[in-house]
Parts: structure tokens; sequence; C-alpha cells
């Protein structure tokens, strides 16, 4: 199942929320945000524990990458702010929906991939840098 970029962008987003030593399942989080079905988040909540964007308290499953309703998601990690900061700006993140005709069909890690380079250009500009540097 393909990870649906607007759900995927919104769970970074709760996810930031969590207090200092809160946690939240993933049946609550998805009541959060109640326009994606369970299995939307579901599937980006197992692939963000696989790629280090977020941590788990506990992890239950068929393997160690498996999320459940019942897992507790503790926090962002260090990964996970940093590639949120790529696309919490909804100026830039809207535009991109706009200008890139396959916004989506693609994942999100293109889009992080492109969000990247924009800022990079965007903050080379800002200091008199190259844009490729």
């Amino acid at each position: 199942m393909k990870i649906n970029n607007e759900c995927a962008r919104k769970i970074l987003l709760e996810v930031e929320k969590i207090p200092c030593g809160g946690s939240i399942t993933v049946a609550q989080l998805q009541e959060k945000i109640v326009d994606y079905s369970m299995e939307e988040v579901i599937q980006a909540v197992t692939n963000f524990g696989r790629d280090n964007f977020i941590l788990f308290y506990d992890r239950r499953g068929y393997d160690e990458s498996d999320a459940f309703k019942e897992n507790r998601i503790k926090c962002l990690t260090d990964r996970g702010f940093e590639n949120l900061d790529l696309i919490r700006n909804d100026d830039l993140w809207n535009l991109m929906k706009e200008k890139i005709e396959n916004f989506d069909e693609l994942s999100i890690y293109t889009i992080l991939n492109i969000s990247k380079r924009i800022n990079n250009v965007k903050y080379n500009e800002l200091f008199g840098l190259p844009k490729d540097y």
C-alpha cells in the first residue's frame, strides 16, 4: 500500500505535539486526523518507524517493524524533526502540490527530497551562496 502524502505530513505534525514524557497510540493518532483511514495511518507510521522518524514505547507485531493500533508513539526522532521542518510550511507544501504534476503519485520521501532542494536554494540565496552549494 502506498503512503498517502497528506496523511504522512499530518502524522508528523501531530506526533510533534506529543508532550515530553507523553505518548499517543496509533488509534488515538488516527482519531486526530479523521480524514485518513486506519490503514493509511498504520502504513505511514510503520514506514516512519522503520526509517527512524518516530519512536515507539512498545512494538508488537509480526516483526519488529510492524505498527498496530495499540502501539504507543513516543516522539519524533531528530531525523523526524529534520524532515518535518522540510514540509512544515503550508505555503511551500501547497505550492509543491500545485506545481508538481504527479504529486500524489510520488512517495513522501521523494517529496521530502524535493523540499530539501527547494529549501537549500532558498537559504543559499538568502546568504548569498551559490545555488548548488
